[in-house]
């Protein structure tokens, strides 16, 4: 019956059928979408630059003072210290870059702890990259730190970055 209705060209329940999934599916999308923003909201992350030439001794914390991107309010451009704001999975990602020919060496510091070395070769411009995933617990302290004498590059050359990934 319903395809006699059809090859007519009238056919009110298959219209309502139809009206009433493309509500569902408005619906649906709404709920998606409305999740997908919460989620993001919810997601701690973070990219800071470094604008200015530093200085930098054994232990000093790198302090990366151009705050790109800072949702959850996890990094701190005063003290360099990102602090994880939920318990999960990161990706951390930092880049120096040398200053004057000089050769520098930096850390990724966990709680203090050194985790990873970043080394750059004694060329103006040596830079060097570490991004490793980090399992953080809620209020784990992550920063880049100096392992000796030397110069950073700032004009943004120099980065830090985390972003919660689960």
């Amino acid at each position: 019956m319903l395809a006699k209705e059809v090859e007519s060209g009238s056919c009110p329940k298959l219209e309502n059928k139809i009206f009433d999934n493309l509500v569902d599916m408005m619906v649906a999308i709404n709920l998606i979408s409305n999740t997908g923003r919460r989620n993001e909201k919810d997601r701690p992350a973070f990219t800071a630059t470094l604008k200015s030439h530093l200085t930098l001794s054994r232990g000093n914390t790198i302090k990366y003072d151009n705050v790109i991107l800072n949702q959850g309010r996890g990094y701190s451009p005063k003290t360099g210290i990102f602090t994880a704001t939920k318990s999960g999975l990161y990706l951390i990602s930092a880049t120096v870059m040398s200053n004057g020919g000089v050769a520098l060496g930096a850390y990724i510091s966990k709680n203090g702890a050194n985790l990873m070395n970043l080394y750059g070769p004694g060329i103006h411009g040596g830079t060097q990259t570490v991004s490793p995933v980090l399992n953080l617990e809620k209020g784990d302290k992550v920063s880049v730190r100096g392992s000796g004498s030397f110069k950073t590059n700032g004009n943004n050359y120099s980065y830090f970055s985390a972003v919660y990934i689960a």
